[in-house]
């Protein structure tokens, strides 16, 4: 469900106006590639500004999901834009497909870059393997940020979804094969379906890496069981960003993630958003607030 094509050169020229660069990281397991958008001299802009890795959820990868914030946040941060794998051009011969397994690949190109820290910000899927970035890289992640990103779901989480839906399986929804079924999946995600032409939406639909998809959803930690109780507590200072209009992860989630986390989260709702909070005016003056609270961002 990636749009790509012939909306790549329009960002592409966005992120070079603000001083990224497109490269293409090769793990040293030569069976990995991560394609990230990154400063084009990423010592001296890291020496100048922190970290803010960027990670996109399951229906865009990062050039869809971010281009909108880079002038924004650029102006503050070193920006670190990836391709979560099998989404844009980041790719794997490896069979692992869990959010630890992405968390591990994207750890593993970012500090091969000479970055050793960094604040950490993902959306949906993107906040799964931000958590687990969390997690098992502390002394990597210095603060969090979660957009909407069920962290704390069960495995009945979809039952809503599925119900308005009518699709027969989460796949429907996160990886549509039919034009009827791309147009729920953007109901849900944007609270109304947006008036897109079918010969744009059947162009949305050439998504070769389906498969791969459908085997990330399978290979899930989070959310596969009736109660999340062997979810890691995490310790970075965390924000949480939700729409109050959520159909994807009900908000009820962030309160819960809050709770989880106690007195290192604080929470921030947007009235009338869905699953892209991104969308309200002041997103990214939370974002900034939040990271600069400490002197961090200049």
């Amino acid at each position: 469900m990636e749009m790509g094509g012939s909306s790549s050169p329009w960002r592409w020229a966005i992120l070079h106006r603000h001083g990224l660069r497109r490269r293409i990281i090769h793990l040293p397991d030569s069976q990995t590639e991560i394609v990230c958008w990154m400063p084009k001299d990423v010592e001296t802009t890291c020496s100048q500004k922190p970290s803010l890795l960027l990670l996109h959820g399951f229906g865009s990868n990062g050039t869809e999901s971010w281009t909108s914030h880079v002038s924004s946040l650029s102006r503050h941060f070193a920006l670190f834009i990836p391709d979560l794998l099998f989404f844009g051009s980041s790719t794997t011969s490896r069979l692992e497909r869990s959010e630890l397994f992405q968390a591990h690949c994207i750890h593993r190109a970012i500090v091969s870059l000479g970055v050793n820290q960094s604040f950490v910000m993902g959306h949906s899927y993107g906040g799964f393997v931000a958590y687990r970035l969390a997690h098992l890289y502390p002394e990597f992640v210095t603060k969090l940020i979660i957009v909407a990103s069920g962290i704390m779901m069960d495995c009945h989480n979809n039952d809503y979804a599925l119900l308005k839906t009518g699709a027969k399986s989460v796949y429907d929804i996160l990886a549509p094969t039919s034009v009827s079924a791309l147009k729920q999946t953007l109901n849900l995600v944007l609270n109304g379906t947006p008036k897109i032409p079918d010969f744009i939406l059947k162009a949305m639909l050439n998504n070769p890496n389906r498969d791969r998809h459908v085997e990330l959803i399978d290979a899930l930690e989070i959310g596969k069981y009736e109660t999340p109780t062997d979810l890691p507590k995490i310790s970075q200072k965390t924000l949480i960003l939700w729409g109050e209009n959520d159909q994807i992860f009900n908000v009820m989630l962030a309160y819960d993630l809050k709770l989880f986390l106690g007195a290192t989260a604080e929470i921030k709702i947007f009235k009338e958003q869905g699953h892209v909070p991104q969308f309200a005016q002041n997103f990214d003056e939370e974002v900034i607030s939040f990271l600069n609270r400490d002197g961090s961002a200049q």
